[in-house]
């Protein structure tokens, strides 16, 4: 056994893992090995007696730590189960620190959020913002609450779909799961919640020997520094809180969050009405809106309500997308148009889109929160909601149905306090929408900050220009009860002009085509072509081929305007990174099943690749944008990292491709034959590391800031043999091979 964190063997930073059993107990049995006499900490005047605390470099003692953090120090403080037995079973809380530059005068605590998010990497993120300054006097303190991180957790699977389950069989199996899952350490399971987590920071703070601390919370970590307030409020210095969770929970906070997305919509609704010579949805807003919802009753509001943007309020740029989508949709109808997966949402929005926090995020919002514990219920607000909010989606209050099977919760008993507090609210984002921020303000008190934008938890950001008033408050307790500018709209929204995305898929974090080689038949099963490091399992090494392995792929095709028509699946044939980044995967669906489904066309495959000064575009799913511009160059070599490409085509600047755009097919802006594959662009101005290609000659190393690349796909055709497989043995064909 060793004396280290490492043995919780959590997995990664910015995700919950979900341990063994077993591992949980041998976390537990070293935690007396990392508690043993230490000094007390400096800076008197804001200490109280410390306990003893034995600190270890958390990238010696944690296993995953980023090695390059060569500041961060780890250390368990033992908590009690049930605070009303202090004496009985204890549990470990995992703290991190980076100590102060100078003199100490405190410490600035802090929490990501999620809620389920480890908070012990934080301190280090800090360095890395607009509070990096308060290092100087300031220790860096970060927690992982219980549940979450290096402390004690429960071990359970998510729960997961079936298919051709119904959503009310859905909602009892998960029931039934959650009930398995509590029943495995129940006491545990019932204590993960904020009040206890505030206990636990409160027990922290004692340990390290602070009479009070200052707080920076955002997202979900806004719930733990509102609640501490509210029980230990002389014990707080100052607070911020940024991207405000709402103060209640449940139904009350999903039905506020729709409403203000429905203000958003009405004001699509009277542009959308200026423009009915375009769009013909009605000349008026109240036409509009009856137009509207006779579309929804027509297709179903499942393929409906992902056309209206939560964003509409704040980003009209997006308004002509959307307005495309709707109007492609009332002219085909449901016909081609496959039911949409259900979408994967944090409880109440919290942390990053699409992750999945678990048992710990369920049980911080369950255990504040009696709705839905019953289907009946979840149908019953549902509807009400609904009459209210005509375009409110069914997946809107997912997290109610997270509560499934869950013991009825207690509501935060949030007061105001004399501590000071500064808000700030994201005028239009919609992870926490900032209606939540007006109400968490009425509840607790503070000032509010209104940043007029739709970003998430950016306050602390260096790019934000007034993220400096978050030293200021640290530093001379300077509080804003006003606006500011944020981040301007089209970062927050897709980076590039719409466009025909025809013939595209939509993989998890890439782009991709459907290609067909002009050997290819209606029957055979249709190619899908993307970047070889959009591999599902991870890149492949420099100099490596893969070939032949089962490894299973999935993706989205788009209509033209973007829309989501339904699944691809297939398996991949071929991927590499050596000398080019493609990768190719065969489907389970023919061109013409694609065709007859979707009434999509594939993108013809090229023979030959583009010469510099073509016309060619370059249309990215996952993004839904299309650039337009030259080939402006093709290149003997581009190094990135430890891989080179050859004969890679560079972009002119007006195709200024974003992350998120790999894998996206470049097409003959005339012929619309692929020609090559958007791999990479060099983001920083670095030369020859990974995200920052460099071009390499006989007369040295170029580096073009700003500028795309892609690799040209003109060797593949050769390689496609009988039956639209990988033939690598096939006379003529130059790919890389094992």
């Amino acid at each position: 056994m060793t004396n280290k964190l490492s043995s919780f063997h959590r997995r990664g930073l910015d995700i919950v893992r979900y341990l063994t059993l077993s591992s949980l107990a041998v976390g537990i049995s070293v935690a007396a090995s990392l508690l043993t006499p230490t000094a007390a900490p400096a800076g008197a005047a804001s200490s109280a007696a410390p306990e003893s605390v034995k600190w270890e470099l958390c990238r010696d003692a944690a296993e995953d730590w980023n090695q390059k953090d060569k500041r961060s120090e780890c250390a368990l403080v033992p908590v009690p189960v049930d605070y009303a037995k202090p004496k009985g079973r204890q549990i470990d809380i995992a703290v991190s620190r980076i100590k102060a530059t100078g003199k100490r005068k405190g410490a600035l605590f802090s929490n990501p959020g999620g809620p389920g998010l480890a908070g012990t990497p934080s301190p280090y993120g800090l360095l890395d913002s607009q509070l990096a300054p308060m290092n100087d006097k300031f220790d860096f303190i970060g927690i992982d609450t219980r549940g979450t991180g290096y402390s004690a957790q429960i071990s359970c699977d998510a729960p997961e779909s079936k298919e051709g389950e119904t959503e009310k069989e859905a909602f009892g199996r998960y029931a039934d799961e959650r009930r398995k899952c509590i029943a495995k350490d129940r006491a545990l399971a019932l204590s993960i919640s904020m009040e206890n987590a505030a206990r636990d920071m409160d027990r922290v703070r004692k340990a390290l020997g602070f009479r009070k601390i200052n707080f920076y919370g955002n997202s979900g970590g806004t719930a733990l520094g509102a609640v501490y307030r509210s029980m230990f409020d002389s014990r707080v210095d100052r607070m911020w809180l940024d991207s405000i969770m709402s103060p209640i929970g449940g139904n009350a906070a999903i039905t506020a969050e729709t409403a203000q997305y429905h203000a958003g919509y009405r004001r699509f609704f009277e542009w959308l009405a200026g423009r009915d010579a375009t769009y013909h949805f009605g000349n008026s807003p109240r036409k509009v809106e009856t137009a509207l919802k006779a579309l929804q009753a027509k297709v179903g509001r499942e393929n409906f309500t992902p056309l209206l943007d939560p964003n509409f309020e704040a980003i009209p740029h997006r308004w002509k997308r959307s307005a495309a989508k709707l109007m492609e949709l009332q002219k085909s109808g449901v016909e081609g148009v496959s039911k949409p997966k259900r979408v994967n949402r944090s409880a109440f929005g919290f942390g990053e889109m699409g992750r999945n926090y678990g048992i710990t995020h369920d049980a911080f919002m369950c255990n504040a929160s009696a709705d839905g514990r019953k289907y009946s219920d979840l149908i019953r607000l549902r509807k009400e909601r609904q009459k209210t909010y005509p375009f409110s989606p069914d997946w809107n209050d997912q997290p109610i149905a997270y509560c499934a099977g869950w013991p009825a919760g207690k509501p935060w008993d949030l007061k105001p306090g004399k501590s000071q507090l500064q808000l700030s609210g994201h005028k239009f984002e919609i992870v926490t929408p900032y209606v939540w921020a007006k109400m968490m303000q009425k509840k607790i008190g503070g000032s509010l900050l209104t940043v007029m934008d739709a970003t998430h938890s950016t306050m602390k950001s260096k790019e934000l220009a007034c993220g400096s008033k978050v030293v200021d408050f640290f530093r001379n307790g300077t509080t804003a009860n006003s606006s500011c500018p944020g981040f301007p709209a089209e970062q927050t929204g897709p980076p590039g002009p719409a466009g025909n995305l025809a013939g595209t898929v939509k993989l998890q974090a890439c782009s991709a085509s459907l290609v067909r080689p002009s050997t290819a038949r209606d029957e055979d099963r249709a190619l899908l072509l993307t970047n070889g490091h959009c591999h599902p399992e991870g890149r492949p090494k420099p100099g490596e081929v893969i070939t032949d392995q089962e490894v299973q792929i999935e993706g989205t095709v788009l209509s033209p305007a973007g829309r989501e028509l339904g699944p691809v699946t297939g398996k991949i044939l071929y991927a590499t990174m050596t000398g080019t980044d493609i990768m190719l995967a065969q489907l389970d669906s023919t061109y013409a099943d694609i065709q007859r489904t979707y009434k999509i066309e594939a993108f013809p495959l090229a023979s030959s690749g583009p010469v510099a000064g073509q016309e060619i575009t370059v249309a990215s799913s996952y993004l839904e944008s299309v650039w337009s511009c030259r080939a402006e160059a093709v290149i003997p070599t581009l190094k990135e990292g430890d891989y080179t490409s050859n004969e890679a085509i560079r972009y002119a600047k007006e195709c200024n491709t974003q992350p998120g755009s790999s894998g996206s097919p470049v097409v003959n802006s005339e012929t619309r034959e692929l020609v090559a594959v958007n791999s990479t662009s060099n983001r920083d101005g670095k030369e020859c590391e990974l995200n920052n290609p460099c071009e390499v000659d006989s007369k040295g190393t170029t580096v073009h800031q700003g500028r795309g690349y892609a690799t040209q796909t003109a060797e593949i055709a050769a390689c496609i043999g009988s039956g639209n497989v990988v033939d690598l043995k096939r006379q003529g064909c130059t790919l890389p091979k094992p």
